[in-house]
Order: C-alpha cells, then structure tokens, then sequence
C-alpha cells in the first residue's frame, strides 16, 4: 500500500481547510459550540484511539452538515468567501464538516483550534506549515520522499474486512498544505478500507 495514495486521501479534508480561513466567524447563525464530551471523542479520533466503528458513526451522524448549513453536534459546514450562497464550492470534494474548538487543545504536542472530518478522515489543523514535517519524524511517520511536500503515513491498524475483501485501515497522517493566502499543516487519522 502506497504512502502517497493514502495521504492524499486525507488531502480531502485539508482542501475544504484551506479553502475556508474564517468565513465562519462572519456568520454566527451558523456556529456551534461543541461540548467537553464531544470534543473528548472527536480528538479521540484524531489521535486514532477509536476503531473504525466509532469514525463511521460520527461521519455518518454529520453526513448531511455540509449539504444542510446547519450546525450539528460541536460540528458545522465549512464556508468559503466568496460563494452566493455561503456553501464551499463541490461539497468541498468529501470534507463534512469542521469543529471550532471555544480554546485551544494541544494535538500532538501543537496547539490547535480547528479540527475537519471528512468522509474518511479526521484531522486536526495547525497554522504553522512546519508542523507536518516536524510530525513526521516525532510521530514516526514514513516520509514521501525528499522531493514531495513534507508528510507521512504510518497504518496504526489493519484487518481484513468483517463483510467483503477489503483491509480495513487506520493510519496517523500528516502533511503541509499549500493555501491561500499561507500554507498550514494537518494531521490526524485517517480510517479507510483497501
């Protein structure tokens, strides 16, 4: 299994990231105020110390937040500037929604305000772009190589599908993603099957 092809799955999420720097805080009618125990389980998450079972009924829970612009659970949509009606562009390619943290948590030993769930991951977002190199090495990560953007993948777990033939799997990620108007870096779990 390909480093590169997994951790591009986690670039869905960091897409609606950095597609979206604060059009949320200009719209207070569409915030939430997510509570200690659902913070609690969603860095559980992003951690990868939930199972699989646990980051499905959380993605399916808050699969209609983005399509709906309603505020569900801790969770809300991701809005970009720009957009008529406030909605990112595309669904914003598989991200569901973002939980804006009421005071900073510390993710991996940063601190962060930001966390995205996306249809197969969870991640925690950082504003400092070096982040994700730095993880890499702390977290033990497999680096893509010297040329490509810094990040990595390490598989937490892997099984073989309970119904079918696919591998379940839950990997840390981490990796920079170049936005505008500055790059940032994610990082978190992502929970897929092969």
């Amino acid at each position: 299994m390909k480093t590169h092809t997994l951790t591009s799955a986690m670039l869905l999420a960091a897409i609606g990231l950095a597609l979206a720097p604060a059009a949320l805080a200009s719209n207070p009618a569409r915030t939430s105020v997510p509570t200690r125990s659902q913070i609690n389980q969603a860095l559980k998450l992003v951690d990868c110390k939930a199972d699989r079972k646990a980051f499905r009924t959380l993605a399916f829970a808050m699969r209609d937040v983005q399509e709906s612009g309603e505020p569900k659970a801790g969770w809300q949509p991701i809005a970009t500037e720009g957009e008529a009606d406030g909605m990112p562009p595309g669904g914003m390619m598989g991200v569901i929604a973002e939980m804006r943290l009421p005071a900073p948590v510390r993710v991996f030993g940063h601190e962060t305000t930001r966390l995205i769930l996306s249809r197969i991951s969870i991640v925690a977002a950082f504003d400092d772009p070096d982040v994700a190199r730095e993880l890499t090495g702390t977290l033990e990560l497999e680096g893509r190589g010297a040329d490509a953007p810094p990040g990595g993948m390490r598989v937490v777990q892997s099984a073989p599908e309970e119904h079918g033939d696919g591998i379940e799997v839950i990997a840390l990620v981490a990796d920079r993603i170049e936005s505008d108007p500055s790059p940032i870096s994610v990082a978190g779990c992502l929970y897929t099957t092969r």
